[in-house]
């Protein structure tokens, strides 16, 4: 079982984030007890958010993979910091895209 110590790595690469880009828009976050490695960010209806965060962290767009459902699409890029893998993901209702024009 892991500990609250294990933790410690990840928060530290999520406090260093929040230092070097407080302007940042808040995702919602997952640290998972399991996926001792990993973040997990991610962003519901706001895709303007998530290019936000690819162009402050210089996530290049072709490494961005993607795909859609029947009522839903997401688009996600893995980027490591501090040896921590952040895993953005940026979900879309296809019938929000429709209704804004897919601007956000």
């Amino acid at each position: 079982m892991n500990t609250l110590a294990s933790l410690n790595r990840r928060l530290g690469a999520l406090a260093d984030l929040v230092a070097q880009h407080p302007e940042l828009p808040a995702p919602n976050v997952e640290i998972c007890s399991v996926i001792t490695d990993r973040i997990t960010i991610s962003f519901h209806e706001s895709p303007g958010a998530f290019r936000q965060w690819l162009t402050a962290l210089g996530i290049a767009l072709h490494t961005v993979e993607g795909g859609a459902g029947a009522t839903s699409a997401w688009l996600t890029a893995l980027h490591e910091v501090d040896g921590v893998t952040l895993k953005l993901t940026s979900y879309t209702r296809l019938d929000a895209v429709a209704e804004t024009g897919g601007e956000g």
